[in-house]
């Protein structure tokens, strides 16, 4: 598995939220397939992206629905090489929250190996909205 991994603390505005990227992960996604086709390349993406939303589900992914539409219209194109994951924490709390933690979201997506995945980071989370999709983290002791 062909993987960087950054853990420079860069900032990005998610909607009216400054949050803190923790950790920003390249994948090859089709690192190890033998053969295949751009049909079988969606639906096994799709299949993974939903055994990650089930265990994180403060996971966005962008493009999700245009995934979806593809598989079922049985699109015969590639999707982009690379699968991004990034990890983003706020010290932005929700309302009624008075423990000590912080909020967390997880941000997927597809590109080219040109598309630098900061720029590409930012332009994905600038509309999102942080307070609906972020999850509370409490410290542990």
């Amino acid at each position: 598995m062909t993987q960087a991994r950054i853990h420079e603390l860069r900032g990005y505005e998610v909607g009216p939220v400054r949050a803190e990227l923790r950790a920003l992960t390249v994948r090859d996604d089709r690192e190890g397939m033998l053969e295949g086709t751009p049909y079988l390349h969606r639906r096994m993406s799709l299949l993974r992206i939903g055994k990650a939303m089930a265990a994180d589900p403060h996971l966005y992914v962008h493009g999700l629905d245009a995934l979806r539409a593809d598989a079922e219209s049985r699109l015969d194109e590639w999707l982009p090489r690379e699968t991004v994951h990034a990890r983003l924490t706020s010290w932005w709390l929700p309302e009624g929250i008075t423990e000590p933690g912080h909020t967390e979201l997880s941000v997927m997506w597809f590109q080219t190996a040109t598309q630098d995945p900061f720029a590409r980071l930012a332009a994905i989370v600038r509309p999102l909205d942080w307070t609906s999709l972020a999850g509370f983290v409490p410290f542990e002791d």
